[in-house]
């Protein structure tokens, strides 16, 4: 898969297409991963995914809490 980059500045046209102020270059997916710097690792994966777990469970927990004691 490649992927189009711009070697300038995105600007936002009138009728809102993107305009590229510069050049266009066409990179593939191992150079814009290579651009990209580090990707995650596992341990940041699974640190991530129990932060989001706790966040999850502390909003259905407020909603739930909300439910109750409305219905009193």
């Amino acid at each position: 898969m490649n992927f189009l980059a711009c070697e300038g500045d995105w600007s936002v046209g009138v009728d809102g297409s993107p305009i590229c102020n510069g050049s266009l270059v066409s990179l593939t997916q191992q150079e814009m991963q290579a651009l990209s710097g580090s990707a995650l690792s596992w341990s940041d994966v699974s640190e991530l995914q129990g932060e989001v777990i706790t966040l999850f469970a502390l909003v259905f927990g407020f909603l739930v809490l909300k439910k109750v004691l409305k219905q009193r």
